[in-house]
């Protein structure tokens, strides 16, 4: 079908859409328009254009099938919005320089078939007209000879279960701008958008500073809002819930903004994730966005995520490992320490004490600074004697015990940390958790030399990693 069975111009130079829906180039309003100009007289109802009327239109430089094209409508002719849904490569200039629409064309590949595009404009989401897909269109620019936010815009695709794409675009040098926009499925989010959307109860976001330390050495960092989890959900499931609630009919605001088009926490700078405004997960690793803390993580999922601190530090979470041996004989004395060539087959001089002790005190100062693995709770050897420590700060390298020294250590004793210390009161021991600092050799020792119930000594050693469950089982042999 012509361009002319579609549009009418009027005598006041209005160009109106009035039927079909084929799309036609701004060249081809320019073309047909030309054409009706050239006539002796006006020839066709609704077409009010001919040699004795004004030019209708002019372009800026030559004509081109293979380029936008820039078309001012002269005197009074003009296209309204709904009109220009219906052209597109180039752009449309009226009114004077009063009235704009410039062309928007997105690019890009790969492409999700059926990506959705909607176009955010002075903070307000365009009514979409266009199909899913990559676009082509015109957007007005410029009204009342003021422009529209500048002439900016941002292109978006963000449809849950993609990865999310934005690009802006600035309109005021008319023609046809692009937008590069990619998506690609994301395998990361397995739950559909209601079931993701859904765990809103587990998942709360806040926007405010906070001073946090996970204990992975990289001291106090400040963020600048929290995501905290609770009632088991996991960092996954989160993950895919602050995806969810950035698709493009989200209705939750975070941090100010409706979440269709929420892109970075703040305005401190840091760089958006545009295929995940909250981080996208990779090998199971959910890379946090700059800003967020992450709180109330399952123990079992705390190297699930990373986070950045708002002064740019990459922040994880200690490894945390254990100890715990099997097998063991209730009321065996047992110990496991690291493994040394002593006299006791144990690292037994790792500290020293800095101070004497207090008889009827109950703290110690070491020498040393405190190891990484060195349990928060557990025990200490001083001399050789056993305590239990319940407490232990690590700034000022002090023990806490329970009870109170029956005895003063001098200053410069020996002391040490077995990971277990006690007589057995299970069949299985452990030790508390500590922070994994490096592999080592651990060695066991049980006894048990009760009369009547004694049994072989046994010893042995084995590889402590990062395993939460590292150990061995012991093997009780009766000596009677």
């Amino acid at each position: 079908m012509a361009i002319g069975d579609d549009f009418s111009v009027a005598v006041n130079g209005d160009i109106r859409h009035t039927s079909g829906t084929t799309v036609y180039s701004d060249l081809d309003l320019h073309e047909w328009l030309q054409d009706l100009a050239d006539d002796g007289s006006i020839t066709t109802s609704g077409d009010n254009v001919s040699i004795l009327t004004g030019n209708p239109s002019k372009l800026d430089g030559p004509r081109s099938a293979i380029k936008p094209m820039l078309l001012n409508l002269l005197g009074t002719y003009n296209i309204d919005d709904t009109a220009a849904q219906f052209f597109n490569f180039g752009s449309v200039q009226q009114d004077g320089t009063d009235e704009l629409y410039t062309g928007v064309k997105t690019i890009g590949s790969p492409l999700v078939a059926g990506s959705p595009m909607y176009i955010v404009q002075n903070g307000a989401k365009l009514t979409s007209y266009w199909p899913d897909g990559h676009v082509q269109i015109m957007v007005k620019a410029k009204t009342g000879g003021t422009l529209i936010d500048s002439g900016d815009i941002r292109v978006f695709s963000r449809k849950y279960g993609q990865d999310y794409g934005d690009f802006a675009a600035n309109l005021v040098a008319g023609g046809e701008q692009p937008a590069a926009i990619s998506t690609s499925t994301t395998s990361w989010t397995p739950l559909d958008l209601v079931t993701s959307l859904a765990l809103s109860s587990d998942v709360v976001i806040a926007v405010g500073e906070v001073t946090e330390d996970t204990g992975d050495g990289s001291g106090s960092k400040v963020y600048k809002g929290t995501i905290t989890l609770s009632n088991g959900i996991t960092v996954a499931e989160a993950a895919q819930y602050c995806q969810a609630i950035c698709d493009q009919a989200s209705v939750v605001t975070i941090d100010g903004s409706l979440g269709w088009k929420y892109r970075v926490l703040g305005a401190f700078g840091y760089t958006p994730n545009g295929k995940a405004p909250f981080g996208a997960v990779a090998g199971g690793k959910w890379f946090v966005s700059q800003g967020w803390f992450i709180e109330g993580a399952l123990p079992g999922d705390l190297q699930n995520y990373q986070m950045v601190s708002h002064d740019g530090t990459t922040v994880g979470n200690p490894v945390v490992a254990g100890i715990s041996i099997g097998g063991v004989t209730i009321g065996s004395r047992i110990i496991v320490g690291r493994d040394a060539a002593t006299i006791s087959g144990f690292d037994d001089t790792e500290y020293s004490l800095s101070a004497p002790t207090t008889s009827g005190g109950n703290t110690c100062v070491v020498v040393e600074a405190i190891n990484t693995d060195t349990p928060d709770t557990g025990f200490i050897r001083i001399n050789a004697i056993p305590y239990a420590y319940t407490a232990l700060d690590r700034v000022t390298k002090t023990f806490t015990i329970s009870g109170t020294f029956g005895q003063i250590h001098a200053s410069s004793s020996p002391a040490w940390c077995p990971f277990i210390d006690k007589i057995a009161v299970g069949t299985t021991e452990s030790s508390s958790s500590y922070t994994f600092d490096a592999d080592f050799t651990a060695r066991l020792k049980v006894r048990k030399g009760t009369s009547g119930s004694s049994l072989q000594p046994f010893e042995t050693t084995f590889a402590a990693t990062s395993s939460a469950t590292n150990g061995t089982n012991a093997i009780a042999t009766p000596d009677e």
